[in-house]
């Protein structure tokens, strides 16, 4: 049983670099992103918002609004975990493909997919003003998705 396990987890299959270099790409930009976010949280900065809709900043709405917290904790410092998970499975499978690593991709991109859509309804139609560096995040996701799938099919036709 414990042999299948460890094949299992340390199984190797050639996944195109290209990919894995746009999973850590990915993975870079959404860390800026929510590293910026977390910083003005923390620090009590303004957010810099790249336009504003009728004299207001929206992004900052939108920071200061009751969704932007799960029990306390900031949205972005949730998107910071997630994206250095997402550039250490990168930089991982850069030495070796794990298949079990890169699997894990799929449910997990996909769950911040789930997670950005609930997030940009609230945007749209709760809150009623758009934070773009949420749209950017909820964007890297979708992408990761789809890398994600290309991976998990990759890996899957090999077996």
């Amino acid at each position: 049983m414990l042999q299948k396990i460890r094949s299992f987890v340390l199984k190797s299959v050639n996944v195109k670099r290209s990919l894995k270099i746009a999973i850590i790409i990915i993975g870079l930009i959404g860390l800026l992103d929510s590293s910026y976010l977390t910083y003005s949280y923390f620090k009590a900065n303004p957010i810099n918002c790249f336009t504003e809709v009728k004299q207001v900043n929206s992004c900052q709405v939108v920071a200061d609004s009751i969704y932007s917290t799960v029990l306390g904790v900031p949205i972005s410092l949730l998107g910071m975990c997630f994206y250095l998970v997402v550039i250490g499975i990168g930089v991982i499978s850069q030495k070796r493909d794990f298949t079990f690593l890169l699997n894990l991709l799929l449910p997990f991109s996909a769950l911040a997919v789930l997670f950005s859509l609930r997030l940009t309804y609230l945007q749209v139609y709760v809150i009623g003003y758009i934070c773009y560096y949420c749209l950017i995040s909820a964007a890297l996701s979708l992408a990761l998705l789809g890398i994600s799938w290309k991976i998990y099919n990759q890996i899957n036709a090999l077996e």
